[in-house]
């Protein structure tokens, strides 16, 4: 009998054991679902070093620094001219941050992240605010309308998305307001140059990294549309990039936001 009781507590106290262990490994993991864990931001030495003050003209954009109060406040020390937020809607209501697999519609349900009015507040001293869209339905556009529209003129914003629809609502709707169309891909970038009325639309295109050269500069540029790249944190891409004329980039890395040397 003792013998039995003794292989059922060592059996209770593996669970448990294996409970505890699987609990702390999943803790990054459910933060992040929830949206309080921050994003990445490292600060990592660039090289090759851009040279010369070459990166003057180019914005420095802090990616998704503004879905936390901590990753924030170290950008803007670091010279960020502007402050990337992710906007979801959660529980009826705009929030910065991010839709996680799997079970989006759960992880909204239990989103415990920053609202947007909250980052509103908290990204004040940045130059520049982009709030990049990773929703697109009817009711989230009337969640940014009214935001947007309840402070008119009170800080320089931009909107990114990358879809079409979205871009010409909040064209009509936000007229104020500067739009970045963003591109993932090259069927993204020949959408983009294959539609007038939505070139008409934005002022620039946020384009992944890999997606711009000297054509793509070269096309935007004669339209009057910027184009930033993401996400890019150092290396011969980032003064390559530079070197091209691109006007801003996207950058977890701090080094890279002293680099180009704020606002």
């Amino acid at each position: 009998m003792w013998r039995r009781r003794i292989w059922v507590l060592t059996g209770a106290a593996a669970a448990l054991i294996g409970v505890v262990v699987a609990g702390v490994l999943a803790w990054p993991h459910l933060q992040r679902y929830v949206g309080l864990a921050p994003p990445r931001q490292v600060d990592r030495p660039i090289d090759p070093p851009l040279r010369g003050g070459a990166g003057a003209r180019v914005l420095g954009i802090a990616h998704n620094a503004g879905n936390n109060p901590a990753t924030t406040q170290a950008a803007i020390r670091n010279g960020a001219d502007a402050i990337e937020v992710d906007v979801i809607a959660a529980r009826g209501k705009l929030v910065a941050g991010r839709e996680y697999q799997p079970w989006p519609g759960l992880a909204r349900r239990l989103f415990r992240g920053p609202s947007l009015d909250d980052a509103w507040e908290q990204t004040g001293a940045a130059g520049l605010l982009k709030l990049d869209l990773k929703q697109s339905d009817a009711a989230f556009l009337d969640l940014v309308v009214a935001f947007l529209s309840s402070r008119p003129g009170s800080r320089t914003v931009v909107v990114s998305t990358p879809d079409r629809g979205a871009v010409m609502v909040l064209r009509d709707r936000l007229p104020g307001v500067q739009l970045v169309y963003s591109a993932g891909g090259p069927a993204a970038v020949e959408r983009l140059q294959a539609d007038p009325a939505l070139v008409a639309a934005v002022s620039a295109i946020s384009a992944f990294q890999g997606l711009v050269d000297a054509d793509l500069l070269r096309w935007a540029h004669a339209r009057d549309l910027k184009v930033f790249a993401w996400t890019v944190e150092g290396g011969p891409r980032l003064a390559q990039l530079v070197r091209l004329g691109v006007d801003g980039v996207t950058t977890a890395n701090l080094a890279v936001l002293r680099a180009l040397g704020g606002s």
